[in-house]
């Protein structure tokens, strides 16, 4: 997103109000978890503010369904902002949050942790932490018969690492429009009316493309066996 700041910020601009706007239409829903019956008003569980290009969601507990409404927030962002063709990164943590709204001041060892789980990652997808992915297995959070949250390589500059991320290809594989498996370029094609041609990025952000298609591809391959 920095890159088309630069180039074009009224585009840029309008793109990232986009982005809030789906932001608001997930965080104004009430969910129905099917185990339980049980239905939540995602305000009630989940928080959400918004400052320069970075979306904060945040609970005031750390209960499942704290758990649950961020899991599914996260994952109707990526699949809006895939929609509007804008690359997003998330991170997911768990631990120690303080804010004052009042003030509008964020800090603590959470948001820091999710931010670097998100930034470091050369890909579009949403990246968790040990103990996200270890309180949604306790919990059988599943899609399926996926695990909402599993193990994987997440792809970082100069290779990858192990690491944990939701599985959002599985989650939304009823919006994905083109058959799997999919190339770095097809996944680019709706990004390159604001990027410009696949061809002419750098390789390092080609790379992201291609890696979130190896992503998806793998997502698709463990549903087939």
């Amino acid at each position: 997103m920095s890159t088309l700041v630069a180039r074009d910020p009224e585009l840029a601009w309008n793109l990232l109000s986009k982005l809030v706007d789906a932001r608001k239409d997930a965080h104004a829903t009430s969910l129905t978890f099917l185990d339980s019956a049980e239905t939540i008003a995602t305000p009630q569980h989940v928080q959400a503010v918004t400052f320069s290009d970075t979306i904060v969601l945040y609970s005031r507990e750390a209960t499942l369904n704290d758990l649950r409404t961020i899991l599914v927030m996260a994952t109707q962002l990526m699949s809006k902002a895939l929609k509007l063709c804008v690359p997003i990164r998330i991170g997911v943590a768990l631990g120690t949050f303080f804010f004052n709204l009042d003030e509008s001041m964020y800090a603590g060892p959470a948001l820091i942790e999710a931010y670097h789980l998100g930034e470091s990652a050369q890909w579009i997808g949403i990246v968790t932490s040990e103990a996200v992915y270890r309180r949604a297995i306790q919990a059988n959070l599943q899609s399926g018969s996926s695990d909402v949250v599993a193990p994987t390589d997440i792809p970082i500059d100069g290779g990858s690492r192990s690491g944990f991320a939701v599985n959002w290809p599985v989650i939304l594989r009823n919006s994905i429009a083109a058959p799997l498996p999919v190339t770095g370029q097809q996944v680019y094609e709706g990004f390159a009316q604001y990027f410009g041609p696949f061809e002419s990025l750098d390789q390092r952000a080609r790379q992201k493309y291609e890696n979130t298609a190896a992503f998806m591809n793998a997502s698709a391959a463990k549903i087939q066996r």
